[in-house]
């Protein structure tokens, strides 16, 4: 059968354009092999809707709403386990948890189509659970308290806000000054320290690292859609987040941002869940706050990493006492800082790796490999117990 020119033309273009397809980065590694992946929630109550009015149901006319019933308060969890564990049985899995009005997709693909931090250490053996917290992403939350004011049985202030970042998140994470109208990196300053603007007494310092591989359209658009609405939960996301420690565990925990010092409070309280906890840039700038009161947490040894979005804040110094205390009881507890600081009395404290220009989202940084090497080396070292020099 011969093709007509146009067809065969069209035929071209149509393989042309499949020979490029998604992810456009290829960092030429080797298959990634699985034993099983898939899904589940974790924790959650199921519970009545609260919204007035009916609704109809196939055949069925005026069903109440406030009869039919809703899961409300689970985590989602997306599970990778390897072909081959590092370990063997004893290979402990870990959980990696997102920060604040974020979702998992952060340790997966970057915006320059790299594999991500989940990959990363399915490469090196280990079962990686992703976590969306209550509330968020495919956790989910309960809407009937905003169709409620919407149809005018209950008043507007009667509706929790939904919490969500935007554009502004850019300068918030010290990835650039603000896009106008297009993001950009800040200048190559190896000397700045930023404060994040967090200290009452002193202006804000915007460091605005250069790392963050999102600067074209594609790239852009990936970032912002990682920027997604944070719903309200009842009882808090404690529960659900306990729940998936409870499925999975005793296990690794790996937050990002609220997430870290999520993962340092739940530790402390449940030491036989957590084999470490770890901190992406903990919300309070260490793992565990430094007014808690040191229980569990001397079983569970800690590990946060802190770039230029943190370590010139005020509460740096109070968070090395805290360390300090866990190290005093027993326990293990390390604070990283990635960029060489200056010597003070305060910074010399701090071990450094001399890596300068990662933002808040490290994860998806141009050196997210390199960050990560830094983590698995430290699970290594204090988790594993294997000798491994630590790089820093």
């Amino acid at each position: 059968m011969k093709l007509l020119p146009s067809l065969l033309l069209l035929c071209l273009s149509v393989a042309n354009a499949s020979a490029n397809p998604y992810p456009p980065a290829s960092q030429k590694l080797p298959p990634l092999v699985l034993q099983s992946h898939g899904i589940f929630w974790a924790g959650g109550e199921i519970v009545n809707r609260t919204q007035a009015g009916t609704q109809n149901v196939g055949d069925l006319k005026n069903v109440p709403y406030n009869q039919q019933q809703i899961l409300v308060g689970q985590a989602y969890v997306e599970y990778f386990v390897p072909a081959k564990l590092r370990n063997g049985k004893n290979t402990l899995p870990i959980v990696m948890v997102p920060g604040g009005a974020l979702i998992g997709v952060h340790f997966l693909t970057t915006p320059d189509g790299r594999e991500g931090w989940a990959h990363y250490f399915l490469r090196r053996g280990f079962p990686v659970y992703i976590v969306d917290v209550p509330g968020r992403g495919r956790a989910g939350f309960m809407t009937d308290q905003y169709n409620d004011v919407k149809a005018g049985v209950a008043p507007p202030n009667s509706q929790p806000a939904i919490r969500g970042w935007d554009s502004s998140a850019w300068l918030e994470w010290n990835t650039g000054p603000l896009p106008d109208p297009r993001p950009t990196h800040g200048p190559n300053d190896p000397n700045c320290i930023g404060n994040d603007a967090r200290d009452p007494k002193s202006p804000p310092v915007y460091c605005n690292g250069n790392l963050m591989p999102a600067l074209d359209s594609e790239g852009y658009k990936h970032w912002l859609g990682a920027l997604v609405p944070e719903g309200p939960v009842q009882g808090g996301s404690d529960p659900g987040l306990l729940a998936v420690m409870k499925k999975v565990g005793p296990a690794i925990w790996l937050g990002h941002s609220q997430a870290g010092t999520t993962g340092g409070r739940l530790s402390n309280l449940n030491p036989e869940l957590f084999k470490a906890a770890i901190g992406i840039e903990p919300a309070g700038a260490c793992n565990l706050p430094p007014e808690a009161e040191i229980k569990g947490v001397a079983k569970v040894p800690q590990f946060s990493i802190h770039g230029i979005n943190q370590v010139g804040r005020p509460d740096t110094g109070p968070c090395l006492d805290s360390y300090a205390k866990i190290k005093a009881a027993g326990g293990d507890a390390t604070y990283l800082s990635l960029p060489k600081l200056v010597k003070t009395p305060l910074f010399d404290r701090i071990p450094q790796a001399g890596i300068w220009g990662n933002d808040h989202i490290m994860m998806w940084n141009s050196n997210s490999d390199q960050i990560a090497e830094l983590v698995l080396k430290w699970i290594e070292k204090h988790v594993e117990k294997k000798k491994v020099k630590t790089p820093w």
